[in-house]
This record gives C-alpha cells, sequence and structure tokens, in this order.
C-alpha cells in the first residue's frame, strides 16, 4: 500500500467520522420478527408457569419488603409459583434486608380478638395469639378492623414487638 493509499484510508483528525453502516429494511424486519417469536415464548412460558398454580395461602416471592406475593406483601394464591406454602396459621422466619443484615418476619392468619387505631391481635385456630403494632406505614383495609373478622396479618419483629406491615381478609 502506498503513502497516498495509506493516508486515505486513515481518518483525518478533525473530518467528521465515516458513516456507520445501516441496516436495510429486509435485516430489520427480521430482526423485529424474531423479537417477536422471542416475547411470545416468553409469555406462553410465563403463563403456563403460573396458570397452573392452586394454592389456599399466600405465596413467597423473591423481592419486596415482606417476601410475599403483590406489592403490598399480600398476593393472591399462587403467587410464588413453585414451592406455594399451604394455608399457613402462624409462622416466623428470617430474610436478608437491604442492610447486610436479617430481618425476623411474621406471619398469622386467624380471627381479630381486639383491634384499635394503632393495634390488633389475632388469634389462630391453633389458639396462638399475637398483638402487632399499626404504624402509619402498615397496609390494612380502608373499614377500620372489628372484632371477629378473618385476617391474615404480615409483620416484622424487633426487639419483642411486632409491627404489622400489612393486614388482609383472611383467604
Amino acid at each position: 500500500m502506498s503513502v497516498e493509499q495509506q493516508q486515505a484510508a486513515d481518518p483525518v483528525w478533525g473530518a467528521p467520522p465515516a458513516q456507520p453502516p445501516t441496516w436495510s429494511t429486509r435485516a430489520t424486519l427480521a430482526a423485529v420478527g424474531i423479537a417477536v417469536v422471542l416475547a411470545a415464548g416468553g409469555g406462553l412460558v410465563i403463563y403456563a408457569a403460573t396458570s397452573g398454580s392452586h394454592s389456599s395461602g399466600p405465596a413467597p416471592m423473591s423481592a419486596g419488603r415482606s417476601g410475599w406475593g403483590g406489592p403490598d406483601g399480600i398476593g393472591p394464591p399462587g403467587a410464588g409459583g413453585p414451592g406455594d406454602l399451604p394455608q399457613t396459621l402462624h409462622g416466623e422466619y428470617v430474610v436478608p434486608n437491604d442492610k447486610g443484615g436479617f430481618t425476623i418476619e411474621l406471619t398469622q392468619t386467624g380471627t381479630v380478638t381486639k383491634a384499635t387505631a394503632t393495634s390488633v391481635t389475632v388469634r389462630s385456630d391453633d389458639g396462638y395469639n399475637r398483638a402487632y403494632t399499626l404504624d402509619a406505614t402498615t397496609r390494612k383495609p380502608h373499614e377500620p378492623l372489628q372484632t371477629g373478622e378473618q385476617v391474615t396479618v404480615k409483620a416484622i419483629a424487633a426487639n419483642g414487638d411486632a409491627t404489622a406491615t400489612a393486614v388482609s381478609p383472611a383467604h
């Protein structure tokens, strides 16, 4: 290659960059078609994985404040897919938190035995009783809780106290 040919092949400082090659209409349509097929297939896989799930209790999920299905911490039955829990009367479990530590979470399904604006006490069918603090961040029904209502409570335990993160009608 001569010096003149080399200089013509090298870009000149300050010159506008060479136009990158563009896709033809045919190549663009092929890429869009492939993307549509992949998206439809993925949607079918998700539908198939979630449509056959039947559960009578809340289902775990991998993310979220409480570790339970749905944005409010209480999801529809089957929301967690494989590994759905049977209806739980009450339980305690430890999950990692966003600060590099761990949080103790509680769940209980039962009857409201006492309710105020700042607390609710629930009794499960096996006789387990627990009082929960309700604060401004607790997700709860718009109507005040009533004695005798069947509810599911999700809570965070700290220093022996339990603060409800969500209270919903039991299913």
